[in-house]
């Protein structure tokens, strides 16, 4: 496949420098697919600042410290990809709210996980407390679903509830899976499929009935979504691995001292079983201990050795190949084409 594309080059060398935190609009291709994107990120300051100003601030933080903005990026082309050459109405405000769910879950994490960091910053709650992220997460959500509503999308509402419901399950499971060491490579593709897959789920078929597409190609890029995003959340897990604390912004296997359920710890505790016994007491070291950076490094190695990255990394071609698979029904253009490029990319990038 080519890789001229127009705004490809920006997209490679956005997933390829550790350092950078690309806008939407740069990550978006320069031409007709940019159109009306100049002021997406102001656009999206300002559904924040609507809020109580009470609770802008924290909003404000999180949406400002930057992103790589994937989730706007597939809703804008999925739209172009089910029409092509005809503008969607409503895709914009649609780009908008997957951006802001993704970001109300964010700031509800943060306090679920006490998490300190978020996109190498302070996070939200370190510097206005939880109970204010939690409510500037509510209102995020709230946002989001009056964007919805005011976008006309026939089938949007409908579509978002289902996603916001999904998510709320795999978030359950993770909750109700955290601390525990005993978790299942299905318990990990679970919460990847309904925390992560579900909104990337919904940024395709969001695309799609913006362009008011036939339900045929509604499902394709639905399903691309949904495959591309378990793609992305494992190749996440494969980064909480493989990448220092610099490049990822969060410490190291921060996920794994939380509790959090993956797919490559999955495989290596399944496949070198004293593993559980090493990850118990990690997670129930005192957190002053000098001496558990160390430690975790230790782990580290030894999971390596189990095989299971490669493994984790098999699991995520396998869900990227079915999401090129699901773009075989989708009118071929340009912009299926870049679709396809981005998958590739979310597999290849290194933060």
């Amino acid at each position: 496949m080519a890789l001229h594309s127009p705004g490809l080059v920006d997209l490679i060398d956005a997933a390829a420098s550790p350092a950078a935190r690309p806008s939407a609009a740069q990550l978006l291709p320069s031409t007709a697919a940019a159109e009306g994107l100049r002021h997406f990120e102001r656009a999206l300051l300002a559904a924040s600042d609507a809020g109580p100003r009470e609770l802008t601030g924290a909003a404000a933080m999180l949406l400002r410290a930057g992103g790589k903005r994937v989730r706007p990026l597939l809703t804008l082309l999925a739209a172009r990809a089910a029409a092509p050459g005809r503008r969607a109405r409503g895709r914009v405000a649609l780009a908008l709210v997957a951006e802001l769910v993704h970001s109300a879950t964010l700031l509800h994490d943060d306090v679920i996980d006490d998490g300190l960091t978020r996109r190498g910053q302070p996070a939200p709650r370190v510097a206005y407390g939880n109970a204010v992220s939690v409510l500037s997460g509510d209102w995020l959500l709230a946002a989001s679903l009056d964007l919805a509503l005011r976008s006309r999308v026939r089938m949007a509402m409908p579509a978002l509830v289902r996603t916001l419901r999904t998510l709320v399950e795999g978030e359950a499971r993770q909750l109700a899976l955290r601390g525990r060491t005993d978790f299942s490579a299905d318990d990990a593709l679970f919460v990847a499929a309904k925390k992560t897959g579900s909104l990337f789920a919904f940024c395709g078929e969001a695309g799609a009935l913006a362009a008011g597409a036939p339900d045929g190609v509604c499902q394709a890029l639905r399903e691309f979504g949904q495959r591309a995003g378990c793609a992305f959340q494992i190749t996440d897990d494969l980064l909480d691995f493989e990448s220092d604390a610099v490049t990822l912004g969060k410490a190291i296997l921060a996920d794994v001292v939380e509790g959090k359920p993956s797919l490559p710890l999955a495989i290596a505790l399944k496949r070198l079983p004293p593993l559980r016994g090493e990850l118990a007491e990690l997670l129930s070291a005192n957190g002053d201990d000098e001496s558990l950076p160390a430690r975790v490094r230790a782990f580290a190695t030894r999971l390596g050795r189990t095989g299971a990255l490669g493994a984790a990394r098999r699991a995520a071609e396998k869900e990227r190949d079915a999401a090129l698979a699901a773009l075989e029904a989708v009118p071929a253009s340009p912009t299926r084409d870049l679709l396809a490029q981005v998958a590739h990319l979310l597999l290849s990038r290194t933060h």
